[in-house]
């Protein structure tokens, strides 16, 4: 609800603004001013840089965490200058505080940091220094007083939600080798820090980030294991079977969403190109199947505000897919 209204959106992933190792400021303004202009109502980005980064992973010779519990202010005054430019284009953000993947330093960071090297990166989920450290940042975040709005955190209404953490799972098999039920560690990292960040933000809504695993009812492979089943291009779905998500996936989490009465996301949505013939035509029937099962928002996964082209699954305003995507921030705006 927003303003006694349901709020519907469409927008995009734009997970490295965070960084000013990849952005400049100038680009975030465009950034904001371009989506803006394409009927862009949602942004999601990664409002965390932790440690330096390298081997496997981007560098990032400014972070805003350098080691734990210590923070550069010309880092944190980069998320200020998103949320005061995204405010100025009548965009709203869902800020994630952290990474089960190693990018911009995820989990695996915390475990380095608190445990040495060679632990397992789920030790994150139940080490009592790791939650300690990560309820500080996210503390920091919350009571923080914009530089450019003199607006606290918690209090502006530019944040859409704090999602906790960007797809939060366990690798393949980690519960069951410990006879542990399938999502039970997840599952109550996020009761708790869900419940702990109520309780110094009521303001705002809370994300989980979850990809879509389950915790109860059916947990066979199809359901539980879907992701990281040791499947190709996520699925291991052959293009032309793809439409088996529309009712085993799509339909099936929004049921259980609405079941708990709680709004559902399609937050990353995208296509490696190649998959299909037509990432147009691939978005169109993921947005169409995503609109008859009532989700609240679709993010795609991701387009650019200027000229960029992975070869993979980002992509711009002047590719294919653009036009599948303008047809869906216009449907979803009228809705609202």
């Amino acid at each position: 609800m927003l303003n006694g209204k349901k709020f519907y959106f469409a927008g995009t992933n734009a997970y490295y603004v965070g960084s000013t190792d990849v952005t400049t400021d100038d680009q975030i303004r465009t950034l904001f001013k371009v989506h803006s202009a394409n009927g862009v109502r949602v942004v999601r980005f990664w409002g965390f840089v932790n440690g330096y980064g390298g081997g496997s992973v981007s560098a990032t010779p400014n972070p805003i965490q350098p080691s734990l519990g210590q923070y550069n202010e010309e880092g944190l005054k980069r998320i200020d200058l998103i949320l005061s430019e995204a405010h100025k284009q009548s965009i709203k953000v869902i800020l994630t505080l952290g990474n089960f993947e190693p990018e911009f330093g995820g989990i695996q960071w915390y475990v380095d940091q608190i445990m040495g090297e060679g632990h397992k990166r789920e030790n994150f989920y139940t080490n009592e220094k790791a939650k300690k450290y990560y309820k500080q940042y996210v503390s920091t975040l919350v009571h923080r007083t914009n530089t450019f709005t003199g607006t606290q955190y918690k209090d502006d209404t530019t944040i859409l939600s704090w999602e906790l953490l960007n797809e939060p799972h366990t690798t393949d098999l980690y519960e069951r080798n410990r006879k542990l039920p399938p999502g039970k560690l997840v599952r109550d990292w996020l009761d708790e820090m869900s419940a702990w960040l109520k309780g110094i933000d009521s303001n705002h809504l809370i994300s989980s980030g979850e990809e879509g695993y389950r915790a109860d009812g059916d947990t066979s492979q199809s359901h539980n294991g879907w992701i990281n089943g040791g499947y190709k291009d996520n699925w291991d779905i052959p293009a032309s079977d793809y439409a088996w998500v529309r009712t085993n996936f799509i339909a099936d989490r929004a049921n259980i969403a609405h079941a708990a009465g709680k709004p559902i996301i399609m937050e990353e949505s995208g296509m490696k190109t190649g998959y299909v013939g037509s990432r147009s035509s691939f978005l169109a029937n993921m947005y169409e199947w995503a609109n008859e099962n009532d989700y609240a928002g679709t993010l795609v996964w991701q387009v650019y505000a200027w000229s960029y082209n992975d070869g993979k699954y980002d992509f711009n305003y002047q590719m294919d897919g653009a036009q599948a995507l303008l047809n869906q921030y216009s449907h979803m705006n009228e809705k609202s």
